[in-house]
């Protein structure tokens, strides 16, 4: 791969930190820990969090039909007549009953909100009834993204930086990649045809709630240090 960064975080602090290759491959920027990289699916864990708050805050109930923060969902053709209806914890767990949408979802990462209504108004595809099994799904956290903007009256990316990026001091986190500093972005490339070919770089979308997340070294490390 061109570059990395990895860290250990131990006692809330950031006591090892190191970047290797380079960031992109025309400037040959060298890789730091201050380097900006997308974290895909590991975006999740800042969604699950959000809704763990609004838990907390009495705004929604884990075992709620999501249906109740989504009116969209109410339309939808469960797998059996007798299927229970998906709560919010099982769009937390992945047992919604939802197929496996790598690496589908991955590339809806910049669906507008507009087109994500259309799409649940048309009906998803299920593997089985909601509650029966683990299957992973990119959709069920986008759908955690449209309740976290629905509870809170807020778009979801806003109520991530309010709660969790702000307090916590993850100035180099966010979003909006076409919008961090070029000298520090992380580009991605793909090995095809013998050479690293670049990958495009999405806009914020629906799907932003499952892997949109860019972030640094530094700033994820008090991430990190805040879990622990």
């Amino acid at each position: 791969i061109p570059g990395m960064v990895w860290g250990i975080v131990k006692d809330g602090k950031l006591v090892h930190v190191k970047g290797a290759g380079v960031q992109d491959l025309d400037a040959k920027r060298p890789v730091t820990a201050d380097t900006r990289f997308r974290i895909a699916s590991m975006t999740k864990a800042f969604t699950a969090l959000s809704i763990l708050r609004l838990r907390d805050e009495g705004k929604l109930a884990l075992d709620s039909p999501a249906e109740a923060y989504v009116p969209e969902l109410k339309a939808l053709k469960y797998p059996t007549d007798d299927s229970p209806r998906i709560r919010v914890r099982e769009l937390l767990t992945h047992t919604a009953g939802f197929v496996t949408d790598d690496p589908w979802g991955d590339r809806q990462s910049p669906l507008p909100e507009d087109d994500f209504t259309r799409l649940l108004q048309q009906g998803v595809p299920f593997t089985r009834p909601p509650a029966s099994a683990m299957e992973y799904s990119n959709l069920g956290y986008a759908l955690l993204g449209r309740i976290i903007a629905n509870v809170s009256g807020a778009p979801y990316k806003d109520v991530v930086q309010r709660t969790l990026f702000t307090p916590l001091g993850m100035t180099a986190t966010g979003y909006d990649v076409t919008a961090s500093p070029v000298a520090s972005r992380a580009l991605g490339y793909r090995w095809e045809d013998a050479q690293w070919k670049l990958e495009p770089t999405m806009a914020h979308g629906v799907f932003g709630a499952m892997g949109g997340i860019e972030t640094s070294a530094n700033d994820y490390a008090k991430w990190v240090a805040f879990l622990l």
